[in-house]
């Protein structure tokens, strides 16, 4: 599995939970119910700022400031929300792009216990934190009986054609 397949995966879920979303009356999506960020919409954002972050420390070469935003001025409907992970995901994407053979393996100083981590460690570190909110958003939905987005790997790898396996597996006996 690449990291690159990961990132794929965590922009298309990004996409599906935009379209849940915007199935829900708006005052749903941002009413605080305590949870990490409040609300449904204050988490996502979270997510989308947090990866938008890591890739532009990434790019930089250094940790510098986290992207901050006035969520109730700037984020009033879904396609507010739309256009941001739009922006995050094409910056993800372009760093993407930039990264030689090796690049993954590269260090890259940050600040977690003193320690150096690979730039393929922060990669993960951006999927697991969206996975780790998306799971959050997805309680935070059936509380309320809306079904959230099926977002499975193996329907991801089908939908977009990233299957890398031919044929079917045979039957053990």
């Amino acid at each position: 599995m690449d990291i690159r397949d990961l990132l794929e995966y965590n922009w298309y879920c990004s996409r599906k939970f935009l379209e849940s979303f915007e199935k829900l009356p708006w005052n749903e999506v941002v009413e605080d119910r305590g949870a990490s960020f409040g609300s449904m919409r204050n988490i996502f954002l979270h997510s989308l700022e947090a990866e938008q972050g890591w890739f532009r420390h990434l790019a930089s070469g250094k940790i510098g400031d986290w992207p901050r935003h006035d969520y109730e001025k700037e984020f009033q409907n879904v396609e507010a929300m739309r256009k941001y992970a739009e922006e995050v995901e094409a910056e993800g994407r372009a760093y993407i792009r930039k990264l030689r053979p090796g690049g993954l393996d590269k260090l890259f100083p940050i600040t977690w216990h003193g320690k150096s981590f690979r730039i393929e460690d922060v990669l993960m570190h951006i999927v697991e934190e969206c996975v780790h909110h998306r799971g959050e958003i997805m309680c935070l939905m059936w509380q309320i009986d809306a079904e959230p987005p099926y977002t499975d790997y193996p329907g991801f790898l089908l939908k977009t054609g990233k299957l890398k396996v031919k044929g079917k597996a045979k039957a053990r006996k």
